[in-house]
This record gives structure tokens, sequence and C-alpha cells, in this order.
């Protein structure tokens, strides 16, 4: 049976890599490995949050997944902050919305990376759109700064440690006029190339021992053929 040597390195490698992605769960295909409060869906790559209401008001429109929005301090908490740790001033304070967090395992100077997009019915108050990494808020967008209609974050790992994220979206104020927050393209780029597990290099050296067994047969065969 004849071997295709490139394939086989290609399947190597691929295996090789795909043991090395601590961050294959935490993408936004799915909401699955992720802690979700209020109202969050994921569809078609991206994890959509609103700060909609179930109150038969008409801003229940808006709503994606059945689930309202959720009371400030429920975000607060989820995000690992302190209490009006979300608010954006003492006049622009958190009312209610939506959050979904996650952890994992991230090195120093891995780049953690996302595209976003931000939109408002809010015509009054600066509902705000924002990440957490590790307890800092950062914010994303406000009714007064909402951004182009899709952006690139980009936040370098400073060491070595389990990387607490959230995203969120809040309305200010008052509860009307729904916000919403999009996040896709969710990467966590390491800093350098991961060094493979014990399982990897066994793997690794069996490939390289099937290719060696391979191109002694190739050279057996070619040794024996009439000159």
């Amino acid at each position: 049976m004849k071997t295709d040597t490139r394939k086989l390195l290609a399947g190597l490698g691929l295996m090789a890599a795909l043991s090395g992605n601590a961050f294959a769960q935490a993408g936004t295909g799915s909401l699955t490995n992720w802690s979700v409060f209020g109202d969050a869906v994921s569809q078609g790559g991206a994890i959509t949050l609103t700060t909609a209401r179930l109150d038969g008001g008409e801003d229940q429109a808006s709503n994606l997944s059945t689930h309202a929005a959720v009371d400030i301090s429920v975000l607060e908490s989820a995000a690992g902050v302190a209490p009006y740790g979300l608010d954006l001033s003492p006049d622009d304070y958190g009312f209610e919305g939506s959050l979904v967090g996650q952890s994992f395992a991230a090195a120093a100077g891995d780049t953690l990376s996302f595209d976003w997009s931000f939109s408002t019915l809010e015509a009054f108050f600066e509902d705000r759109a924002f990440v957490v990494i590790n307890g800092e808020v950062i914010t994303l967008a406000t009714l007064s700064a909402p951004g182009a209609a899709s952006q690139t974050f980009s936040y370098t790992v400073g060491a070595t440690n389990t990387l607490s994220l959230s995203f969120g979206v809040i309305d200010t104020v008052d509860y009307l006029g729904v916000s919403s927050l999009s996040i896709s393209n969710l990467q966590l780029t390491p800093a350098t190339a991961p060094i493979p597990e014990p399982g990897t290099y066994a793997l690794l050296l069996g490939g390289l021992g099937v290719l060696g067994f391979v191109a002694r047969r190739r050279r057996d065969a070619a040794r024996q053929q009439p000159r």
C-alpha cells in the first residue's frame, strides 16, 4: 500500500496543534461552556447579548432567548467586580443587563482577541457594552461612543494564570431602550509555539518511525529492480 508522506506529516501536525489548544472550548459558536446571565444567544458563530426585558412592554420584542435581562447586582457578582463596578459614573449607574463569562488557562504574552459590534435603541442614557478581564472592566461602547459597525479588540496576557473573561451589556439609569452587543472570532494566540505534551511526543516519534519504515521499503524496492 502506497503511503503519502506529505499527508502523514500534515496529519501529525494537525494532531499536535489540537493537543496544544487550551482555548478550544472558549469560542463563540456555542453557549455550552459559558455561564449565562440574562438574554444571550449564540447564532452564526457569534454570541449576542441584549438588555431586553420580558415585562410585556415594547422592548420585549428585542429579546432573543426568552430569558429577561437581570439586575445589575447579579452581573457585578458574575463578572467578579465590586458593587457599582459596572457603573460609568454616579449619574450613569447600571440598572440591568446580560452577561456571559468563562475562565481558561492562558500564558504570559498570549494575545486575546475578538470582534465586536454594538447597537442601541436608547435615546437618552449611556447604555454600556463592556468586557471584563480578571476583574478589569473595559468599556467597548456606549450610546455616545458606539464605535464602528464592527471592531476588533486585542489584549496581551500579562502573566501565566487562569484568565477570567466576561462580556456584557447594560441599561443605565432605566430599563428602556434595548442595547445589544455581539462578539465573534474569539481567539487566544500563543506568544510562542506550544510545547507538546508527552503524548504528543509519542505520536510524533511514532509518525517518524512510520516514515523511516516507508523510506527503507522504498529503498529496498529500488535496489531489487533490475538495472
